[in-house]
């Protein structure tokens, strides 16, 4: 929670900010950037009607049409329900942080609204479809810092989350005013689409579990992370044109959402959204308000599951405390699982949230394909034991606080000195064990300002030193680090904070899009500003150590088409610079460690037949590297085996022996290959002329008895001079 109280100076935080942006963003306009191979698709559903489809008691129309491509468009409803007067959208056209342009709403939640976007430098790259979802804080909630601090915290949480089956954020920040979260623009339905168009029976089985374990496989991987999403729901999961499963609104604990009407400002268009509410896929636990949990996740899956495989709510859509309170019955799905149904409606009846079960463990059932017994595990009753010395100790804790404060009466005018110290001194005294905690919270307090102005200080000198290319982000962070060991809820630290980020990660997008740009042309001796590509790629790995770049398909492609070329033309300086370059960019990759192997392979036998060559032309003695021409001339002495192998007459055995000759201009006249090749040629026209002496042809059998003699005498010669 904030605590700093900085209302009076929201204003000189926002130009404090500003400066900060100005300063940080060293790498300029992306107008550089190639075209990029990652080309974000869209979200047209993002946060649709995002507490309308929990609201009890609201029955949702049936979908017209069962035809899986049908969509339904949102613009239509989300303009009904901002009619409303006072209530203010970003018109079309405007320009947000100098690079989305914002192109319509397409949905509209509680605090947020979600528009479609227009990336300006994925624009200037070339992208077909540069479009993003840009969700911002409603304007009545930009004043109000927990509301802002929960789409921060929705950012920071979704972008540590790198999952297929997690909805991607790209960047986030907040320009004069507006709190914006950037991400990636998906194309399909949501689940509760796919629901009403199951109607009415639900989905075969074998249909949901590939969407049951993509939700599994998104809980499980969020949940090692000690991240819960508290608001599960078919509304807010996705599947993608390609079938894909996304999880929406990640980051924001159901909790926090029902407490936000403390926050809120009150307008009718939302009066039904936050005090009628009533979450349908709530536990009993959320619905208590207390913290979220991972059952909470768990209890919400089990509803989508019951939901997908009946095109029904477990409890005809009442909430799990009136359903209790009620006694409205669990009924078994007759097209649900019976390995899964016992998991399952242990998830939805036992409201305690005590039961051992885990997303890994469900998903674990969920592709169980027999059916095991289960076995009645007894219950283990944990008995409270009660503290004999509990007065004992409270009656202790009086008398300490009572020492405590004469301490603390006796040590008054020490006290007031400390307090009246100057600002370079605080962190000096706050270090101390003799001085109360309290007063080193007042003396934090007292010189707040003063302090925060000296962190921002040593900001601007490190983003401002000239020797170096880019901001050390590093030490800006650590900076920034050090400062919220004083100041953990300083607004202004967090702002600075969230725009140090956001500028590190655009500055390394930036820095990799021009890399991919360049190797998918090939031009990978090209430099810009005086730059190669291995600098950019040293640019990176100084701004972040090991950062993971992952070339494009397209970049892949021309590398190893390269590759080929190279190695067939048998060009060493070509070679030479396509294995540095795989070495820094391509390493990882499977099939091109197989053909850089070989490449470096050929690269070393042409290396070595040049030197050879180079010798002989110089009048030197030198051994013949006949290793390095196996390695060259391998497949052209695999290709004349075969013709030798397929030989049927003695006209292709002349035409072979024409195809030797022609290859042994190239070697030493005792090649181990090439009398190999005459030898077993003899041997064949000495067969054909055998079965032409069975037929009665004898000149044709004595012309290829000669051949074969020729053969053997060239043998015979080439050996004895070897």
């Amino acid at each position: 929670m904030l605590v700093d109280n900085e209302k009076k100076n929201t204003q000189e935080e926002k130009n404090d900010k500003t400066k900060f942006i100005a300063r940080s963003q060293k790498i300029g306009p992306e107008k550089n950037v190639e075209k990029s191979r990652i080309e974000p698709v869209s979200v047209k559903e993002i946060n649709k009607e995002d507490s309308i489809n929990d609201k009890s008691h609201t029955k949702r129309p049936e979908s017209k049409t069962a035809h899986p491509s049908t969509r339904t468009e949102v613009n239509t409803t989300v303009t009904g329900e901002n009619n409303s007067p006072g209530y203010q959208t970003l018109e079309k056209g405007h320009l947000v942080k100098n690079r989305y342009v914002i192109d319509s709403l397409i949905g509209h939640g509680g605090l947020c609204d979600v528009y479609r976007a227009k990336d300006k430098v994925l624009e200037s790259s070339g992208v077909a479809s540069p479009f993003v979802a840009l969700k911002v804080l409603q304007h009545e909630y930009i004043d109000q810092p927990e509301t802002a601090r929960m789409l921060i915290r929705e950012a920071q949480h979704t972008q540590t989350l790198s999952h297929p089956n997690i909805i991607r954020v790209f960047d986030f920040g907040v320009d004069n005013k507006i709190y914006f979260i950037v991400m990636e623009y998906l194309d399909g339905e949501t689940i509760e689409q796919l629901i009403q168009r199951s109607r009415p029976n639900g989905l075969a089985f074998p249909n949901a579990k590939v969407l049951l374990n993509q939700i599994l496989d998104a809980l499980i991987y969020a949940h090692s992370l000690d991240i819960v999403h508290a608001d599960l729901k078919p509304a807010n999961i996705m599947i993608d044109s390609a079938g894909t499963v996304k999880l929406l609104d990640f980051g924001v604990s159901k909790t926090e959402r029902l407490k936000q009407d403390q926050y809120a400002a009150k307008r009718k268009v939302d009066d039904h959204q936050v005090l009628g509410y009533t979450p349908n896929y709530a536990s009993l636990n959320i619905i208590s308000g207390n913290k979220p949990c991972r059952q909470d996740d768990l209890f919400a899956f089990a509803c989508i599951a019951y939901e997908l495989l009946s095109c029904k709510h477990p409890y005809n859509r009442t909430p799990i405390d009136l359903a209790k309170k009620n006694a409205i019955p669990l009924k078994k799905p007759s097209g649900f699982p019976n390995t899964l149904w016992p998991d399952i409606k242990t998830i939805l009846t036992d409201t305690s949230g005590q039961y051992k079960l885990s997303a890994e463990s469900l998903k674990q059932r969920l592709n169980q394909k027999n059916r095991s017994k289960y076995a009645i595990a007894a219950l283990i009753v944990f008995g409270l034991s009660t503290s004999l010395g509990v007065v004992h100790h409270l009656n202790s804790q009086i008398v300490q606080l009572e020492e405590t404060n004469r301490q603390l009466a006796h040590s008054l005018q020490t006290q007031q000195q400390i307090i009246n110290s100057q600002p370079e001194s605080v962190f000096e005294l706050s270090a101390s064990d003799t001085i109360h905690p309290v007063l080193k919270a007042g003396l934090l307090r007292h010189h707040k300002q003063t302090l925060l102005a000296k962190f921002e200080q040593q900001i601007d000198e490190i983003l401002n030193q000239s020797n170096n290319e880019y901001p050390d982000y590093d030490q800006v962070e650590s900076v920034l680090k050090h400062a919220a060991i004083y100041y953990p809820d300083s607004h202004k630290l967090e702002l600075l904070n969230l725009d140090m980020r956001s500028s590190k990660r655009s500055t390394l997008l930036s820095i990799e899009r021009h890399i991919n740009s360049v190797l998918e042309k090939g031009q990978y001796d090209a430099q810009q500003d005086g730059k190669s590509i291995v600098d950019l790629n040293n640019d990176l790995n100084s701004i972040q150590k090991n950062y993971p770049l992952t070339p494009s398909s397209l970049a892949l492609e021309v590398f190893e088409q390269n590759l080929i070329d190279a190695i067939e033309q048998r060009n060493s300086i070509a070679l030479t610079e396509l294995l540095a370059i795989g070495a820094t960019f391509f390493s990882t990759h499977e099939a091109s460690q197989q053909r850089l192997l070989h490449a470096k392979e050929v690269n070393s036998a042409v290396i070595a037949m040049e030197k050879w060559k180079q010798a002989e032309e110089n009048g030197q003695q030198a051994v013949y590297p006949y290793d390095a021409a196996q390695v060259l001339y391998g497949h052209k002495f695999t290709s004349l085996h075969k013709k030798l192998e397929n030989a049927t007459t003695v006209n292709s055995l002349d035409q072979l022996v024409a195809d030797i000759d022609n290859l042994a201009k190239d070697f030493p006249p005792n090649f181990p290959n090439i009398s190999d090749l005459r030898f077993q040629t003899a041997n064949k026209y000495l067969k054909f002329s055998d079965m032409l002496l069975r037929k009665r042809q004898s000149v044709s059998a004595r012309n290829a008895m000669k051949k074969a003699n020729e053969l053997l005498q060239q043998v015979d010669s080439t050996d004895f001079r070897g």
